[in-house]
């Protein structure tokens, strides 16, 4: 399976995917993760990386870019595809993260943990699988940081403490 990843408007995201998603070769999605809000404690959702929409399928290079170039005018919010030379744009790590951390619906759930002498033990949730990868813990904004980058940025992740 192929992960290709598309660079949109931000207005357009949502109608990139349901176009996209009408091919039946393929999956669009746009990965979200939950954070809980600091006075309401209420749950909410937000996007994993702001304008990028994630595509899996079987399709190779080639054929992808021929199916993009077909729903050109539908997809008049698609900026760029960011690809390497002759490869997809995720790696083996890259997909398999994502695998580990995504449920079904392509969200990352809110992990749950508390801090002892300095260090963050994750009590369930995503992150209690990267623990160890955790460089800082936002308890204002209840979310934690990685040591992972992807796109030349730092993950964050919900995190009740």
């Amino acid at each position: 399976m192929n992960w290709y990843v598309l660079y949109t408007l931000s207005y357009k995201t949502s109608k990139i995917i349901n176009n996209l998603n009408r091919n039946k070769d393929l999956t669009a999605f746009a990965p979200e993760y939950e954070v809980c809000h600091r006075k309401t404690k209420e749950v909410l959702i937000r996007p994993m990386f702001n304008n990028y929409v994630f595509v899996k399928t079987h399709l190779n290079q080639n054929e992808f870019n021929d199916l993009l170039l077909k729903m050109r005018e539908e997809n008049d919010g698609l900026i760029k595809q960011l690809k390497n030379v002759d490869a997809t744009a995720l790696t083996e790590k890259e997909i398999e993260f994502f695998n580990l951390v995504l449920n079904k619906n392509y969200l990352v759930k809110l992990s749950h943990g508390y801090q002892e002498n300095g260090k963050t033990i994750i009590t369930d949730g995503p992150l209690k699988l990267l623990e160890e990868h955790i460089t800082k813990v936002d308890k204002h904004n209840q979310c934690a940081y990685l040591d992972l980058k992807f796109f030349n940025r730092r993950i964050s992740m919900g995190l009740e403490i």
